[in-house]
């Protein structure tokens, strides 16, 4: 019987929406999604809110509505999450766009792509009006100077014992790089880095190797 209100509950699962999630927060492009992904998703949510509801009113202190809530709860946050990240992503491609670079749009849905296109024109008014640039003008003008590092997720406290696990992996993961040129402050993990040319430092791997793949830095752990 659980299996079958399970298998009403919509296109998409719990297993593919905890999938999407972990793909979204890993890399630092967006994942390729069916355009219907937010309508799947809320319908995922509202089938799975109304089948809490009734388990509730036949026993809430029963396992199956507490193993129902609990999967609702999380379905909820990570549904977020995802939304969180995407949006987070597409603000970027945004920035990059109006700095005159020509970023991929093709894992755009076609929601987001409204977003993106609104995006691009507020920042683009805002850069006309506002930025003087022949006196501080942006420090990279060039497209292929611009730099797209991995996502640092917001520090909290109530961080679910997967993603407080997989941040410690990152944080362990250091390689010793000689930086080869100034770096505009950028935020990792736990901090805010600011590199300047000839330094010596430790920094977590997928942050070394964007930087390397663009010649900003040298890894010293690779070449000793």
């Amino acid at each position: 019987m659980r299996e079958v209100m399970a298998d009403k509950r919509g296109d998409m699962g719990y297993e593919e929406i905890m999938s999407l999630f972990r793909q979204e927060y890993r890399s630092p492009q967006l994942t390729k999604v069916e355009p219907s992904l937010y309508d799947k998703m809320n319908q995922y949510l509202r089938n799975l809110r109304k089948e809490s509801e009734r388990e509730i009113t036949v026993n809430p202190s029963s396992q199956a509505s507490m193993m129902v809530n609990d999967q609702l709860k999380k379905a909820t946050e990570k549904v977020k999450r995802v939304y969180e990240l995407r949006q987070r992503k597409i603000a970027l491609l945004s920035l990059r766009r109006v700095a005159g670079d020509n970023p991929e749009t093709g894992n755009l849905t076609p929601d987001e792509l409204v977003l993106y296109s609104s995006l691009i024109s507020v920042l683009g008014a805002h850069q006309d009006n506002n930025a003087d640039f022949e006196n501080t003008g942006p420090r990279f003008s060039d497209p292929k100077d611009i730099i797209t590092l991995p996502d640092a997720p917001e520090s909290k406290a109530s961080v679910k014992e997967e993603e407080t696990s997989e941040l410690e992996d990152v944080k362990e993961d250091l390689v010793l790089v000689r930086v080869l040129e100034d770096v505009p402050t950028f935020a990792g993990l736990d901090r805010d880095y600011t590199l300047r040319k000839e330094d010596v430092v430790s920094l977590p791997k997928n942050i070394a190797d964007t930087l390397a793949s663009h010649g900003k830095i040298k890894n010293m752990s690779a070449s000793s």
